[in-house]
């Protein structure tokens, strides 16, 4: 008989200690799945691989069964040759036939589907770990969530009206005066913003594009502050920045929070990204009535001068217009147009138009005599002489607008708050105004006016066509007010688009005194793991069981194989759950004989052989023999849940 030497203990101690730490290193990794989709709500693949499992979602499945299969057993076996180990400890001393009977099905991985073993069927039924590793293994299509912030041009910052102000000085030394020469681009912009948020009235579709973006209806005064969606890649040329912005490359300061890089933005783009940022706006509250009511008593006075031009085919006349009106109480202010007549020195009451209008700036609250608003003063002729003389009240507002970026389409139509300018933005209302005065002039060609041909067009094409005016001048001024406010909102864009540019600042950085924090939230569809709250930790119990219960029974054997330690007998190795070592011990303890014979395999007869006990014994010579040490009626209420699984109670 050999004694168990100090070489074979520490082998017999590290053994369980590997089956137990790899169980709970399994453990932690499933823990470490599922906290990494709590901290970051979402775990996404990238880009190539989420289009992979969408086109072949076959594949997908089939990969993660195998890996959760795999995964399953591992843990199963490890459980297994735990209970594997303490059964051999625990049969050492007397243990009931049914405690024998559960030992061999854990061991196994085998379910217990008596209805009398609820118990049992409990604790065997948490080998069943697949599902859990399926549930924490298998992606689907996730929302993720990003926070976004960031900060953009603030038109309203004192350093930015400063700037704007000596940058307008270049061009009108009256600081009082509307100049717009410096607005080429905004000819086309600005009217096609204007024609864009006009049609809503009617519910024409209206996309609107500048600079590469396109938004929806009119640009509500912003800049897109999401990369993707910013427009045009080429650097504005060297002098393409500021007011003489003409399209180009601006700027974009924003982060998504938990972080990406530049370069996992090109790769974890997902399936579909939508932002919702809250961003500085621009709009305008337009009021248009007959100037027979405005408060504004502008006078609109248009007077003519022709000139006879000769020709080779048939003589024609011009027409030099003076548009007047009075702006302030002051002097009047004057805006010039150009038409023409037919060689009877008449113009063509229905194919031609004229649409003037006059720009007042800088008018005054009554209350406070800060700079609010600007009015604007026109009449239709001709073509357009449905529109009789007409005051137009601009109230521009500063907002925080809620912008949605979405296929490729920016809308900013959710306006949160909004403020008046005051006499700290004056340099901007004047800038608007202007604007305006230049689309005012560049709209009227020589024979048509692009503001009244919209006007017309739009109205024409959702009314009777024989009689396209049909509602009388209150939708024709719902119209223009939609026109006027879509130019105010494209200016804005227009501005910030200049001063974002690059080149527009040293260094491409816009300074910290001219900018306002933007925040919001970006949405990416994809393919991954989220946050399912009840599921996942329900999905995780059995692995936490499993895990728990292998702690215990391996901290159980080292305690027996430390006590074996004084025994003069060596323990060789028994494996209840091998059908040889088993048949071979009953054979040796000769069951049959003795206080404890076996009944038949009648229900009742099993029943009472549930309860005989048998042990484990090694004779001098290493041959192991079950014998019967005593017969007791088995009752379930003995079995507490707070011995581990049962089969170890002393």
């Amino acid at each position: 008989m050999a004694r168990t030497t100090g070489s074979q203990l520490f082998s017999n101690v590290l053994r369980v200690l590997a089956i137990v730490l790899g169980q709970i290193l399994i453990f932690v990794f499933a823990c470490s799945l599922l906290g990494e989709e709590l901290y970051y709500q979402c775990v996404s693949f990238d880009s190539t691989v989420t289009q992979l499992i969408q086109q072949n979602p076959r594949i997908s499945t089939t990969v993660v069964t195998l890996i959760a299969t795999a995964l399953s057993l591992v843990s199963s076996l490890l459980f297994g040759l735990s209970v594997r180990e303490a059964m051999r400890h625990k049969m050492g001393k007397p243990t009931s036939l049914i405690e024998i009977s559960t030992g061999i099905a854990l061991v196994k991985g085998s379910a217990i589907f008596k209805l009398d073993c609820r118990r049992y069927a409990m604790w065997s039924a948490i080998t069943w770990i697949a599902f859990s590793w399926t549930t924490l293994l298998m992606p689907s299509l996730v929302d993720c969530k990003f926070d976004v912030t960031g900060t953009e041009l603030d038109l309203a910052s004192p350093a930015f009206v400063q700037l704007l102000q000596t940058e307008l000085a270049v061009y009108s030394p009256l600081q009082s005066a509307v100049h717009d020469d410096s607005f080429p681009i905004i000819d086309i912009g600005g009217s096609l913003s204007g024609i864009s948020a006009a049609g809503t009235s009617f519910a024409l579709p209206g996309i609107f594009n500048f600079n590469g973006v396109k938004y929806n209806t009119s640009t509500g005064g912003v800049l897109p502050a999401i990369r993707d969606y910013a427009g045009s890649t080429q650097n504005p040329g060297p002098d393409g920045a500021r007011l003489s912005f003409a399209g180009g490359r601006v700027l974009t300061n924003t982060t998504l929070h938990p972080a990406m890089s530049e370069a996992g933005a090109a790769q974890w783009l997902g399936i579909q990204r939508n932002f919702s940022v809250y961003q500085q706006g621009l709009t305008a509250e337009v009021t248009c009535i007959p100037a027979s009511e405005s408060q504004y008593q502008l006078n609109l006075v248009n007077n003519y001068t022709s000139s006879l031009m000769p020709s080779q085919g048939q003589d024609y006349y011009v027409w030099g217009w003076d548009s007047t009106a009075n702006c302030n109480g002051s002097s009047p202010s004057i805006q010039q147009y150009v038409t023409l007549a037919n060689s009877t020195n008449q113009p063509d009451e229905q194919g031609s138009g004229f649409l003037p209008a006059v720009v007042c700036p800088g008018q005054r609250n009554a209350t406070n005599q800060s700079f609010q608003k600007f009015v604007i003063a026109t009449q239709g002729y001709y073509k357009y002489s449905f529109l009789p003389s007409t005051v137009c009240e601009v109230t521009p507002f500063l907002t925080t607008v809620l912008v949605s970026y979405s296929s490729e389409i920016v809308e900013a139509s959710g306006i949160v708050e909004n403020r008046t300018l005051d006499s700290s933005n004056s340099e901007l209302l004047l800038f608007l105004a202007g604007v305006a005065n230049y689309e005012a002039r560049q709209a009227q060609g020589t024979t048509t006016n692009s503001i009244g041909d919209a006007l017309f067009s739009i109205y024409s094409s959702t009314a009777d066509v024989a009689s396209p005016i049909l509602n009388g001048t209150q939708q024709v001024y719902a119209e223009l007010e939609n026109y006027w406010r879509g130019v105010v909102e494209f200016s804005a864009t227009f501005l910030r688009s200049g001063y974002s540019a690059y080149g527009a600042f040293e260094s491409d950085t816009i300074p910290s005194n001219m900018t306002a924090p933007i925040n919001g939230t970006m949405l990416m569809l994809t393919m991954g793991w989220a946050d399912r709250g009840g599921l996942y930790f329900l999905s995780v119990l059995p692995l936490c069981l499993v895990t728990i219960l292998t702690i215990l029974t391996g901290a159980y054997s080292i305690t027996k194989l430390w006590g074996e330690r004084r025994n003069i007998q060596t323990q060789t190795p028994f494996d209840v759950s091998d059908t040889l070592h088993l048949v071979t011990a009953c054979a040796a303890g000769g069951l049959q004989t003795g206080p404890g014979k076996f009944s038949d395999f009648s229900k009742d007869g099993l029943k009472e052989n549930e309860a005989i006990k048998l042990v484990l014994q090694e004779d001098r010579v290493n041959q192991k023999k079950l014998v019967v040490v005593g017969v007791r009626r088995f009752d379930w209420a003995d079995i507490s849940l707070t011995k581990v699984m049962v089969v170890f109670p002393e």
